[in-house]
Parts: structure tokens; C-alpha cells; sequence
């Protein structure tokens, strides 16, 4: 089945339709990553297909995207080091704080 844009463009611009927008978000990540091949997306088609998950495969999703998000916040930590604020005073004018943060 191919999939029209202008069909999911307005479908996206429905207020419920939030996890639309997540799966989608989520798909498209996943589609650039070479690790999700034709196997995994064999699956996928299954689960929608079947139109449940079974309850064992969320709960071990759910463990496996913890620690997904875990690798993630790691390699971001260190990519970005957190800095401290830096705080300026001029003197006769109020006390500004100016925030510097890595972009």
C-alpha cells in the first residue's frame, strides 16, 4: 500500500492525532538507521497486521528502550559537557544573570 503525503499531512494536522506524529518521528529515525532492516520491519508489519502487541514483547520493549535512552543520554553527556551559568554584574544598572549553554 503506498502511503499518500498530502493524506498524512492533513491527517497530522488533527488534534488527536499525537501518536501518529510519534510513529512517524520514530519511523523516520529508525528508517535512516542502517541496524533496522528488512527483518525488523517484517515485524513491525506484523505487530500492525495483527493490530495488538502481545503483552511479553511490550514489556521487553519497554526494558529495551530504557536502555536505549540510557546509551543515548550517555554518548550525550559526553558529546556536550554541561557548563555552569555564567553571571555578569554591571554596576548602576540591575543585576543581570547571563546564561551561556553549549549549543
Amino acid at each position: 500500500m503506498k502511503v499518500s503525503t498530502n493524506e498524512l499531512l492533513l491527517a497530522l494536522r488533527a488534534p488527536n492525532s499525537g501518536w501518529l506524529a510519534a510513529l512517524v518521528c520514530a519511523l523516520d529515525e529508525a528508517l535512516q538507521d542502517p541496524d533496522f532492516g528488512e527483518p525488523q520491519r517484517q515485524l513491525v508489519r506484523g505487530l500492525l497486521d495483527a493490530g495488538s502487541v502481545p503483552n511479553p514483547v511490550a514489556i521487553a520493549a519497554n526494558d529495551r528502550l530504557t536502555r536505549f535512552e540510557e546509551t543515548v543520554k550517555d554518548l550525550h553527556s559526553l558529546l556536550v559537557p554541561e557548563t555552569e551559568p555564567v553571571v555578569a554584574a554591571v554596576s548602576g544598572r540591575p543585576k543581570l544573570t547571563l546564561c551561556v549553554t553549549a549549543a
